[in-house]
């Protein structure tokens, strides 16, 4: 249900490897700011929230305050009225903007995500990880447990208001679909022609009343044609390179690993 093709946006991205947290500072005037492009992601944002409100906003009273305080600022920014209840803020941010909003609060020396408008998982449900501490949220990443989630506990209890920090996310989908909570079929860049690339710009904000940090993510779906000639050359050799518990994670299926379950 949905899509969005946006070039442009595909040769910002840093091509790293996954387990790399690669976070930058950007200006914060430039953060939920959107785009003359995104009418058709706003309208789909809406119709979700309008149809399957269960599988796409979720709010635990430990977020109510993040929500509301975000709603004041956002509100004052934008010029756009506010409802009082957190509930229906957190409703009308869902709709107002082009990204996902997900609301981290501070439990002990954790961050659990306790809210969040969001419409557009990648192979995973809201339903599933709200009111989970971050590090259960990524458990089935590779290598977070061990590798990632010291620093982005560290970074997120360091974090301080009135900054924002940026990173990207890629990866490989035979869909199009923006809303996409189930598993989908592996991609082989190597052979496959008729894909697609799924680019996540994500940004981190800490709230100065409520310490709720606001992570947003930006989706953004290419068609691999479409997809600077550099950057496919760098996910195709990047690709070999990951192992097979991140193909397996990412559903790329790549020569080496066909040769191998045929082996």
């Amino acid at each position: 249900m949905g899509r969005a093709t946006q070039a442009e946006s595909v040769a910002r991205l840093t091509l790293e490897h996954p387990a790399t947290i690669g976070i930058k500072a950007t200006e914060l005037s430039n953060w939920l700011r959107n785009r003359p492009e995104d009418a058709p992601i706003l309208a789909l944002r809406a119709e979700l929230i309008t149809h399957r409100r269960h599988d796409v906003i979720a709010l635990l009273s430990a977020a109510e305050a993040g929500v509301s305080e975000l709603g004041v600022y956002l509100s004052a920014r934008d010029g756009f009225a506010l409802p009082a209840a957190p509930a229906e803020i957190l409703t009308t941010l869902g709709q107002a903007y082009a990204e996902d909003i997900c609301v981290l609060t501070p439990h002990g020396d954790q961050y659990v995500l306790s809210g969040a408008a969001l419409c557009f998982p990648n192979r995973w449900r809201l339903t599933d990880k709200a009111g989970k501490p971050i590090l259960a949220v990524h458990a089935p990443v590779p290598e977070y447990a061990d590798k990632l989630s010291s620093q982005v506990d560290f970074f997120l209890g360091r974090l301080r208001p009135g900054r924002c920090f940026t990173r990207s996310n890629w990866g490989l989908v035979s869909t199009a679909t923006l809303h996409l909570p189930d598993p989908v079929a592996p991609v082989n860049p190597a052979t496959d022609s008729n894909f697609y690339m799924r680019t996540e710009d994500q940004s981190f904000v800490k709230l100065p009343e409520s310490g709720a940090v606001i992570f947003t993510i930006r989706t953004t779906v290419t068609p691999w044609s479409d997809v600077p000639a550099a950057d496919r050359t760098t996910i195709l050799v990047q690709t070999q390179s990951l192992n097979a518990e991140w193909l397996e994670y990412k559903s790329i299926n790549t020569l080496s690993r066909v040769r191998e379950r045929e082996g």
